[in-house]
């Protein structure tokens, strides 16, 4: 007994020992794997030496005299700080997750994998200019120099017992592609709900419910588009409304908005005489953040003592040599999401099943395979049916195919690196040539120099659609619909230097009039947020860069103010809610005078939550058919403008669409309240005050390993915390949503400008830059945009030939 007793000791100290050994080899592993930031390293095919510095949130700057040096460098850079992310952005544009992630990627795969984006890159990258290509291919080199330098590979591979893939050219085409995937649509869901409640419903009430606009319009120029009258009972014939009691929490998630704010000052408002511009990108937040923050510099000396002639600081997006927003010293620039329309579903029409009609007669569906590697389990394989304007992205329950047709596709126009030459434009005249040729997803452009001027156009290419709008179903097949080219350079919308001296969007409707019919409504959003924007904008004559961060940080509630009045009005009714939490809540709506998205306001999540109920239990009586023929219906797929119809509705209260079995809408109301404080679990007056906007807007920024490796989050996630903001105000903060980058920036005075970034540098958890510079984010306080005191520098020189 004494001997086992020994040998048990033996073995559990041996155990200690192994798990002990096991730990530090993991250990060394994982700072094995983290970037090299000090010393020197010989890069084969550099031809220069290249500096490559680091300040105390790790923010990057490379200098060289030639542009393709600095590409190479920002490829060494990317790869030893985020090869793997780089790595989920190709394989997510390209439909390959599923090689890396097994089974839980593939339905994302097989969505993506019908678009070809893999092939489209390839071509892309055999047909750029001569310059992008050099530098693309620079870069290249670039990133599979960082991979091999790195003294273990990236410590994601270990976790998923998978090898890291070499980098090429395509791969970059395939990261500007992964960025179409989140700004525009890449499936036909908008147009095939709308298509769905058109067979559903009344012509009177799916116009009503279609409303293009609404009182809270903000365009540029124009007037608001108000929605249509509320249709007449006459015209609702075999139609009704009906709900079924008691009424449930739909539980509907509201999709995100990818989208951003941007806003700008002329030289005549600000107090240095450039002008001055904001941007924040709204997207998905992960760790790490999606952006890199880094400032390159390069060119000859000039003969007034600067060490390099072009000096440009922002972001730019791992996978690509390019800084993507930022200044040049002379001119800066920013995006928002258009929402303009680059995509059509088209209707196939077919006289037998292997054909289909075109104006030019009967053409062969052409099918292709595409095989899908799954990472544990046997590779899928995907049928892929062609046509000439895309593949059919989805077949209906009746038979009829559908065809998505989308500027992604044309790979004469979907991606080149010609915004590169932003980085060496002297003002915003050479900027706005160079946006209206580039090549990238479709966006809003602001653009601002240091002489003063301001602009807004169209970045990325713009169809030329003809007979017809595209924002439904539509045939090709006579020829009656068709995109015929593209817009030429003097055909782009444009404003430049408005006599007030201001611009902003904020993904609503922008133009008007002809200018609209040429972007398309690609499903903008409401103009709430923008009008907010604007607004204070107009509330100040003079502006310094501390008043636009001002305005970026503006969380007022202003757009549920009158949902605020309205909810305080329905509870003062006596035979509303006359409980402890009915009471407990007038009191709370009452109190909180000024509506805001804060974390400590309970009165705002009520208010909003209760705008949400009300609006999804109207549309699920409205549009019950269509619901029953297609129950994930999203209402923003009808459209994102319904804030006025279920205004106006609730306003004017018209019997005829008052939901079965209630008997007035007093009653409606009452039960919907009813609902909300149920679904929000507000049971008493002590849960109700515990009902705060923080507990719900808390911040889960997560690494992507943590959806599929238990336990990981713990160690790669951001800290949990509740965040300010919310969608219809310029503050935009969700759980994992929102300002992914702010700049506020005037052109020759980097030294004042500021920025805010979540998440950190560096994609490894053990660096210093992990996730530095992530509270004041939370926290909104203004940080330096320029590089600081420099904390690392790495020589990189050409490597010598044996």
């Amino acid at each position: 007994m004494q001997k086992l007793r020994k040998w048990a000791a033996r073995l559990a100290l041996l155990s200690v020992l192994l798990a002990g050994v096991l730990l530090s080899w993991a250990y060394w592993q994982l700072r094995a794997s983290l970037p090299v930031l000090d010393g020197v390293v010989a890069i084969a095919g550099l031809d220069e030496e290249v500096s490559v510095t680091r300040d105390e949130v790790g923010m990057v700057t490379v200098s060289a005299i030639s542009r393709t040096a600095v590409a190479r460098a920002m490829g060494f850079v990317h790869a030893q700080e985020r090869f793997f992310q780089m790595d989920l952005m190709r394989r997510q544009a390209a439909g390959e997750l599923s090689a890396l992630l097994g089974g839980a990627a593939l339905e994302s795969d097989q969505r993506v994998r019908i678009h070809q984006l893999r092939a489209r890159a390839r071509v892309i990258a055999g047909q750029l200019a001569e310059e992008q290509s050099a530098i693309l291919h620079a870069y290249v080199d670039g990133v599979n120099a960082g991979l091999h330098g790195l003294a273990a590979k990236p410590f994601e591979y270990w976790l998923l017992h998978a090898e890291p893939v070499a980098w090429t050219a395509e791969d970059s085409i395939l990261t500007a592609y992964s960025m179409y995937l989140v700004l525009q649509p890449s499936t036909p869901e908008k147009e095939l709900t709308r298509m769905n409640v058109k067979e559903h419903v009344p012509p009177s009430l799916y116009a009503f419910l279609r409303a293009k606009g609404s009182e809270w319009d903000a365009p540029l120029w124009g007037k608001p588009l108000l929605p249509p009258p509320i249709p007449e009972e006459s015209s609702l014939a075999n139609w009704s409304a009906r709900l079924e009691l008691p009424l449930k929490n739909s539980n509907r998630l509201e999709p995100v908005f990818p989208g951003s704010n941007s806003w700008a000052v002329s030289g005549d408002l600000s107090d240095n005489g450039s002008a001055i511009l904001h941007n924040d990108m709204h997207l998905t937040l992960r760790v790490p953040n999606i952006w890199f923050r880094m400032q390159i510099r390069y060119g000859e000396d000039e003969p007034s003592g600067g060490r390099y002639r072009h000096r440009v600081t922002g972001v730019s997006l791992p996978g690509a040599p390019l800084v993507v927003v930022g200044s040049n010293g002379k001119v800066a620039w920013g995006y928002t999401n258009s929402y303009g329309d680059f995509s059509d579903v088209i209707i196939l029409g077919q006289a037998s099943p292997g054909s289909y009609l075109t104006p030019n007669g009967e053409y062969p569906l052409e099918t292709v395979v595409e095989t899908i590697d799954v990472k544990g389990a046997p590779a899928r394989r995907l049928a892929i049916e062609k046509t000439i304007w895309g593949p059919v992205a989805e077949t209906g329950a009746d038979g009829r195919k559908f065809v998505f047709k989308w500027l992604a596709h044309d790979v004469t126009q979907a991606i080149d690196f010609g915004i590169l030459a932003l980085e060496t434009t002297e003002n915003v005249a050479d900027a706005i040539r160079v946006a209206n040729k580039a090549r990238l997803p479709s966006q809003n452009v602001l653009l601002v120099d240091s002489g003063g001027n301001l602009a807004w156009t169209i970045i990325g290419a713009i169809p030329r659609r003809v007979g017809c709008d595209g924002e439904e179903p539509v045939s090709f097949a006579d020829g009656s619909c068709s995109w015929q080219g593209y817009l030429a350079e003097d055909e782009y919308p444009l404003l430049l230097n408005p006599p007030d001296g201001r611009l902003w969007t904020a993904n609503n409707r922008v133009a008007s009039g002809e200018m609209l019919r040429r972007i398309g409504d690609g499903g903008y959003d409401l103009g709430a947020r923008a009008g907010q924007i604007r607004d204070d904008l107009f509330a100040r004559e003079s502006f310094a860069e501390h008043d636009l961060l001002a305005i970026a940080l503006d969380d007022r509630g202003l757009f549920l103010a009158r949902w605020k009045e309205h909810l305080e009005r329905l509870l003062a009714d006596e035979s509303v809610l006359q409980d402890d939490v009915g009471k407990a809540l007038l009191v709370r709506l009452k109190s909180e005078e000024a509506l805001r998205a804060r974390r400590d306001s309970v009165a705002y999540r009520v208010v909003r939550a209760y705008r949400y109920m009300l609006r999804d239990t109207l549309f699920t009586a409205w549009l019950s058919a269509a619901y029953a023929a297609q129950p994930d219906l999203k209402i923003g797929s009808l459209s994102n403008q319904w804030e006025g119809v279920l205004w106006e509705v609730i306003e004017k209260k018209p019997a005829h669409l008052l939901p079965a079995p209630f008997a007035s809408w007093g009653d409606f109301e009452r039960e919907v309240l009813k609902a909300t404080l149920l679904s929000l679990g507000a049971d008493n007056k002590e849960r109700l005050a515990e009902l705060t906007w923080g507990a719900r807007n808390t911040a889960a920024i997560e690494h992507p390993l943590s959806r599929f490796i238990p336990l990981v989050g713990s160690f790669l996630d951001a800290p949990v915390e509740a965040v300010d903001g919310d969608a219809n105000m310029p503050r935009v903060a969700a759980p994992s949503f929102g300002s992914s980058e702010r700049m506020v920036v005037s052109p020759g005075h980097e030294e004042r400008a500021i920025f805010h970034m979540p998440g950190g540098q560096s994609g490894h958890p053990l660096s210093p830059y992990y996730l530095a510079g992530h509270e004041a984010w939370v926290k909104g306080a203004a940080t330096p945009f320029l590089p600081q005191a420099r904390q690392h520098e790495l020589k990189l020189v050409p490597q010598v030939s044996p």
